[in-house]
């Protein structure tokens, strides 16, 4: 028995070492990540076969991932995801990908330059807004409260079908910081879930497509960054990690 213990210490301490650098586009720099491990492997694998729900949190997962895996930061944004996971897979898996039955070379997507708008303010009858991508942990914290929600359906097809609203609500908190109205600034990070979701569905409808707007056009501006010369786009989801 004392022989497996020292052979798991040992080995805990050489996958502490195996390490390479990463760019964070956040912060504009590389930091030491951590190689992926079998038991985040088998996570993503689980993920995937749990339905509505388990579609919904490989997010969250990946978030964990990167959270674990790094040894020096972070303080990461929902922006530095992609581009994170991209690299783990590149230097842990494989630098090849196949799209639409094609090969591709990771190392042969477009520079990654972060020049979307990262903030935004709107204002509407005396309502105040301020948004902004939001970091991994809120990230990983309302999709927990999105999947909770989600699961309250008792049949696939009703969570099929009431999965799209629930999550666009939810997606709408996380890059909403505050919202003022005369003196009074409600700070969402304060807020609980039900609150949050109580003030976002009795937004005007103006201010709710602003916000969105803010949102599609930095996630169609970061689609461009892994889309291919050839128009091909990376799709980031559950397999990404899981297959060479």
């Amino acid at each position: 028995m004392s022989d497996i213990k020292s052979f798991l210490d040992e080995l805990k301490q050489l996958n502490e070492k195996d390490c390479f650098d990463v760019f964070v586009p956040s912060i504009n720099k590389k930091v030491p990540f951590k190689a992926l491990s079998v038991k985040q492997h088998k996570d993503i694998v689980k993920a995937l076969l749990g339905g509505v729900e388990g579609t919904v949190l490989v997010t969250k997962i990946f978030n964990d991932i990167i959270l674990e895996n790094s040894t020096q930061f972070s303080d990461f944004k929902l922006y530095d995801r992609s581009k994170i996971l991209v690299e783990l897979r590149q230097q842990g898996i494989s630098d090849k990908v196949t799209i639409d039955d094609k090969d591709y070379l990771l190392s042969e997507l477009p520079e990654y330059k972060a020049e979307f708008k990262k903030d935004a303010e709107f204002s509407y009858r005396g309502i105040k807004i301020k948004a902004a991508i939001p970091s991994l942990e809120l990230d990983s914290k309302i999709t927990e409260k999105s999947v909770i929600e989600i699961s309250k359906f008792t049949s696939d097809e009703k969570k099929v079908g009431n999965s799209i609203n629930i999550l666009l609500a939810y997606e709408i908190m996380k890059f909403v910081k505050t919202i003022q109205i005369d003196d009074t600034l409600i700070t969402f990070s304060e807020l609980g879930t039900y609150d949050k979701k109580n003030i976002i569905e009795n937004l005007p409808l103006k201010l709710n497509n602003d916000i969105l707007e803010f949102i599609t056009a930095y996630k169609e501006y970061e689609q461009e960054l892994f889309t291919y010369s050839d128009g091909a786009k990376l799709n980031i989801d559950g397999s990404f990690l899981t297959s060479e």
